[in-house]
């Protein structure tokens, strides 16, 4: 292996363990300020509260559930399948733990739009990395390779919807709301995030090291 090819893959390595790290971090900020969480989040909390996981567990016992339908589907978990199983929940809960929930709406926000962009740049390395994805991803994208008439956006969108209503009716659709789980910011996330992660995703592969190209062209 050429000094290249090492800087290659440790610079795909940092992108997957340090996105990973922030989603995880970012998760734990987004549920602390209350105003609206990402609809998997929703879900992952109501799994958590009928439970008595921590969101954490939740989180990792979601994503091996919906791995578990992905190996009939042959689809291979990677590295990144794992990590990003494994370390934001670890993060989300260890952050938790320490961070107390603000009770000035200017604080919540501050947290809320922190948290956002967090998980915006996080998912965009961990992405970037292409060491394999989450099992919901995952199943997406063999949706689409499937049936190439689906794009992925709309797939996206029904996964979401499917996740937030779920986890709503779960949680009690007026105690989601009142606690701040389910709110104006979840649609908002929901918006915005998806361009904003294909938007740092481009500039994040711009980086010579992050081009699958960059050995053959040096």
């Amino acid at each position: 292996m050429t000094d290249i090819d090492r800087r290659a893959v440790a610079s795909r390595v940092i992108r997957l363990l340090g996105g990973t790290l922030l989603m995880g971090v970012a998760i734990a900020a987004l549920v602390r300020a209350q105003l609206g969480l990402l609809p998997l989040d929703v879900l992952h909390l109501a799994v958590s509260q009928h439970t008595g996981w921590t969101l954490g567990g939740a989180f990792i016992a979601v994503q091996a559930t919906l791995l578990m339908t992905c190996l009939p589907l042959r689809i291979r978990p990677g590295t990144g399948t794992v990590a990003a199983a494994a370390i934001p929940a670890l993060a989300c809960d260890v952050v938790l733990a320490s961070m107390p929930a603000p009770q000035n709406l200017a604080w919540k926000l501050l947290l809320f739009v922190t948290g956002g962009v967090l998980f915006a740049v996080g998912v965009a390395l961990y992405l970037s990395a292409q060491m394999g994805t989450l099992p919901r991803d995952s199943l997406m994208l063999e949706l689409h390779r499937r049936h190439p008439r689906l794009q992925p956006a709309p797939i996206r969108v029904v996964a979401d919807a499917t996740c937030l209503l779920t986890g709503w009716l779960l949680l009690g659709p007026i105690t989601a709301v009142v606690d701040g789980t389910v709110g104006p910011a979840t649609l908002l996330l929901a918006a915005l995030l998806g361009p904003g992660i294909a938007f740092l995703v481009r500039r994040i592969k711009r980086y010579p090291t992050c081009s699958p190209h960059h050995r053959a062209s040096s």
